[in-house]
C-alpha cells in the first residue's frame, strides 16, 4: 500500500496542457533546489511522454551553468541512432546543450553492452551526488527506466541495497528487443524528488493499481513502495 503522504497527483486533459504543467513543475525544483545550493543534477527518461515537455522545459529563462542533466535509462545503439533517448533528448534540449553545467549520457562506446554500462556506472558514481530531481516514465507493463521484468538482469538491477547505479539489460530470449543501460532501483530512490509522468488510461489503471499495492511484480510497484520523498504524478488521457 502506498502511504506517502508527499504525493501530488495531476490530472490534465491533453498531451500539450502535460508537457506545459510538468516544465513549470521541473522549472519550480530546480529554483528551489538553487536557493540552497550552487548545483542541481536533474535525471531525465527516456521516451515520448516527457519528450514535449522537456522543449518546454529548455525554453525557460534559468542559469543553465548551473544546472547538470544525466540519463536515467538508454538503449545500447550509437547516440547517432533514431532510436537513441540521448539523441531524442538532446534534440528537445538543443538551444541550451551548451550553456547548461554539464550533460552525461548513459550510453558508452564499446564493444560489449557489460563494458558500455560499466562505463556509465563509473561515470554516475563519479557525480558523488543524488539527483535533485528526476523525471520517471512509465510503460503499459509497469517498468520504468529500463526496468523490464523480463530482462535477465531485472532481479540484480531491482536489488534495493545494490551499491551499483547502472546496470545492463539484456533480453537474452528476445531478440527482437535492444538491450539497454539503466539506473538500478537503489540509485533512483537516492532521488530527492521525482517527478511520474504518464498517459493514457491503460498506464493509470497499471499506476492505480501499484499504488494501491495490487500488482507487486511490477517495477513502478517497487519504486513507489521504497521511495520515501516527495512524487508528483502528472497524467493525461492521450
Amino acid at each position: 500500500m502506498w502511504n506517502n503522504p508527499l504525493t501530488i497527483w495531476h490530472d490534465l486533459p491533453n498531451a500539450a496542457s502535460l508537457a506545459s504543467v510538468l516544465s513549470q513543475a521541473m522549472q519550480r525544483h530546480v529554483l528551489q533546489a538553487l536557493s540552497l545550493q550552487p548545483k542541481v543534477l536533474v535525471g531525465l527518461a527516456g521516451g515520448s511522454t516527457p519528450m514535449a515537455a522537456y522543449a518546454d522545459f529548455a525554453q525557460a529563462t534559468l542559469p543553465w551553468q548551473q544546472l547538470e542533466f544525466v540519463l536515467i535509462d538508454e538503449r545500447f545503439v550509437p547516440i547517432t541512432d533514431s532510436q537513441s533517448n540521448e539523441a531524442n533528448i538532446s534534440q528537445a534540449f538543443a538551444n541550451i546543450k551548451t550553456k547548461m553545467g554539464a550533460w552525461h549520457g548513459l550510453y558508452q562506446h564499446a564493444e560489449t553492452i557489460e563494458q558500455s554500462a560499466a562505463l556509465a556506472n563509473e561515470q554516475v558514481k563519479k557525480l558523488d551526488a543524488a539527483m535533485d530531481i528526476v523525471i520517471v516514465g512509465m510503460g503499459a507493463d509497469g517498468h520504468i527506466a529500463s526496468l523490464f521484468v523480463e530482462s535477465a538482469d531485472y532481479v540484480s538491477a531491482m536489488e534495493i541495497t545494490s551499491t551499483e547505479a547502472v546496470l545492463p539489460i539484456r533480453f537474452e530470449q528476445q531478440e527482437q528487443k535492444i538491450d539497454r543501460l539503466s539506473f538500478t532501483l537503489a540509485e533512483l530512490l537516492k532521488a530527492k524528488k521525482m517527478l511520474i509522468c504518464i498517459s493514457g488510461a491503460d498506464k493509470r489503471s497499471v499506476l492505480e493499481s501499484s499504488l494501491n499495492g495490487n500488482k507487486p511484480e511490477y517495477a513502478v510497484a517497487q519504486l513507489l513502495k521504497y521511495y520515501a520523498n516527495p512524487v508528483e504524478i502528472f497524467w493525461s488521457p492521450a
